[in-house]
């Protein structure tokens, strides 16, 4: 009862009466709180309504890997660039990339690295995860764009970039990639599933020169491009330090876009960006303090708190162009952002009206994101 009362009070009055506003609150969250059982959350890196939600996956089918990933499983097949939380269905997981060790399973559906969770690690804006073959990886996130960071253990370094990835009711319906230069990849992944008509489109950066490249799984190519619905990327570089960063920008509206996405990382190193993201979510989270001694309890309730900020997440670009169902390029009135993933029949009763509270500036935003999709399709 007690326990209650205090949730009570935080949620409608939002007042503290003894923790100051300087104290750290990220600290309370746990990224892996409701990965197992039938929660259907990931681990992976995101800010606040962001985009982007990098995050590993398993590679596994099943109704408990509707979010990518499940904390029962011991090895990862990926990291891909979008992600649903807690849904019922599964659905995204677009982009995927995965580190490899070697190519001896190239042309594998999964390649799948075994993990243990010990050598696992999360935060608000961060993931972590060292493979048992050596390779460690890093993942956060700015609003449009994912930044890896992976360490390798040998002089050679791989990269697979899988624009077939697909699991449960998703499933890639056409998909192109294109090595721009040395040192950028971009492309498109269309995919049906929960959503019928679903277009990402993306432009990679890496730190290091691409040394050799390969198409896999290739329907159609030319030169430095090449389409399928199963296409794949393999990637070989010689970094001297055998560490490979990749900074991924997403738009809805084309490859250029995505390009543009990149600004968000600028000339910020990884580090940078992980603060940036802690500190983004810090702001959010200080909008509730409560009183309590339970580090448990402060635990469950900041992660619940985290949660109800992945979802709406930004569909439209930075100036507030997005792609409609019908592949019309469309713009918010005066630039302003445009959702997506009210999923309103899960949120109406709780987090809705929770949201006139802990975002005002924000339920405008998604008021208008509401009808503006009427106002495209003709339905809300």
């Amino acid at each position: 009862m007690k326990q209650l009362s205090i949730l009570a009070a935080c949620v409608f009055t939002l007042v503290s009466v003894k923790h100051a506003q300087s104290q750290q609150l990220t600290k309370y969250v746990d990224p892996f709180l409701g990965t197992g059982g039938h929660g259907h959350t990931y681990p992976g890196a995101v800010v606040p309504f962001g985009m982007v939600q990098l995050s590993p996956d398993n590679g596994t089918e099943g109704w408990d890997w509707c979010s990518g990933y499940h904390y029962s499983s011991d090895s990862i097949a990926g990291f891909s660039h979008t992600h649903l939380n807690g849904t019922g269905i599964g659905d995204w997981c677009d982009i995927s990339m995965q580190p490899l060790i070697d190519t001896n399973q190239v042309n594998e559906r999964f390649i799948k690295y075994a993990f243990s969770h010990q050598q696992e690690s999360a935060k608000p804006g961060y993931y972590q995860v060292q493979f048992k073959n050596g390779i460690n990886c890093e993942l956060t996130a700015t609003e449009r764009c994912g930044f890896h960071r992976y360490q390798f253990p040998g002089k050679t370094q791989w990269i697979r970039i899988d624009l077939g990835f697909h699991i449960n009711w998703d499933k890639t319906t056409a998909a192109s990639i294109q090595v721009v230069d040395d040192y950028t990849i971009s492309g498109y992944r269309y995919s049906t599933g929960w959503a019928k008509n679903q277009r990402i489109y993306f432009t990679a950066r890496f730190n290091h020169k691409i040394r050799y490249y390969r198409f896999i799984n290739t329907q159609t190519s030319k030169d430095r491009n090449a389409q399928g619905t199963d296409v794949k990327l393999l990637i070989a570089f010689d970094a001297p330090d055998q560490t490979i960063t990749v900074q991924t920008g997403l738009s809805t509206v084309d490859e250029s876009k995505a390009a543009q996405a990149l600004q968000e990382i600028g000339t910020d190193s990884f580090e940078q960006i992980v603060i940036k993201a802690a500190n983004k979510w810090e702001k959010e989270l200080q909008k509730v303090r409560i009183t309590t001694n339970d580090k448990a309890f402060a635990t469950r309730f900041y992660t619940a708190l985290y949660r109800t900020c992945l979802a709406p997440s930004l569909y439209s670009d930075a100036d507030g162009k997005y792609r409609n169902q019908d592949n019309r390029v469309l713009q918010m009135p005066n630039g302003q952002p445009r959702y997506t993933i009210f999923s309103l029949w899960d949120t109406f009763r709780a987090l809705n009206p929770l949201f006139t509270i802990t975002q005002p500036q924000r339920v405008p935003e998604f008021i208008n994101s509401m009808l503006q999709f009427y106002r495209d399709n003709g339905l809300l």
